[in-house]
């Protein structure tokens, strides 16, 4: 598998959208979908971003970039651990500067205690979002 193929599956296994990756990576999300689909060949550059941004253990980034086949042992716990690692270095991005803040607490409370069901807490982010 190549490896813009093994990076765009990674992405997916990190359940994040091409936009996302895309704002962490700082590049449009138009040239990482030319990325992942191997219709533009990623700059050296960039290479230590994916890497640090996806969280990639170095192993498996290493395998990834000189095309030799992955062991996974359990494929299910290697996905959870690579997202908790992924959520683990957004939130210290980007989570921790907000806490400080009382609106966004307000905002994260107010969505929580509204409703337990994913699907309406999404409406009502996309909604608040809609309304900044």
């Amino acid at each position: 598998m190549a490896f813009y193929e093994r990076i765009r599956e990674y992405r997916e296994q990190l359940e994040i959208t091409q936009i996302e990756a895309s704002k962490r990576l700082g590049i449009d999300h138009s040239v990482l979908s030319k990325y992942e689909r191997g219709d533009l060949s990623i700059p050296i550059e960039l290479l230590d971003k994916f890497f640090v941004v996806y969280r990639i253990p170095e192993k498996e980034f290493l395998d990834m970039l000189i095309g030799t086949k992955l062991k996974r042992n359990n494929p299910g716990l290697e996905a959870r651990e690579s997202r908790e690692r992924y959520l683990e270095s957004f939130q210290e991005e980007y989570i921790a500067q907000l806490i400080p803040l009382k609106e966004f607490r307000e905002l994260v409370m107010d969505v929580i205690t509204v409703t337990s069901d994913e699907k309406e807490r999404r409406r009502l982010l996309q909604n608040k979002r809609k309304n900044h």
